[in-house]
């Protein structure tokens, strides 16, 4: 069951729809960008937001493909990454988007799922 809200929240986070004056785009799009302009691939890479976004969801592929994950890791893994979505769901919520907001719902909604499930593991196994 891990592994299968892990691979959720990764097709979640891709599918979270960012908009800004004269631009918008879902993170696949981002990422698919970032990627490709090789002009500046090292400021693209140090930048902590992209750096935090790539790390987290290296760890949830991990996790969706490996048997065995730390938890722990796991667990800050998708911790960080709903940080940064509630950051674009507060951005949505200020600005009004109902698109932005929207995207971010199965994400969020999937990460609760995680750490429901996590807690009930934790508790009955103390």
């Amino acid at each position: 069951m891990k592994r299968l809200l892990n691979l959720g929240l990764l097709i979640a986070f891709q599918f979270c729809y960012l908009e800004w004056p004269n631009h918008s785009m879902y993170v696949f799009e981002a990422e698919k960008e970032i990627f490709t302009k090789t002009e500046n691939w090292i400021s693209n890479f140090t930048h902590p937001i992209i750096l935090l976004g790539l790390a987290t969801q290296m760890i949830l592929l991990f996790g969706a493909l490996l048997p065995k994950i730390n938890r722990k890791l796991n667990t800050l893994a998708v911790l960080l990454l709903g940080f940064l979505v509630l950051f674009f769901a507060i951005v949505g919520i200020l600005s009004s988007n109902f698109k932005i907001i929207f995207s971010t719902l199965p994400f969020l909604v999937l990460a609760v799922i995680y750490f429901v499930k996590a807690k009930k593991k934790i508790s009955i196994s103390t």
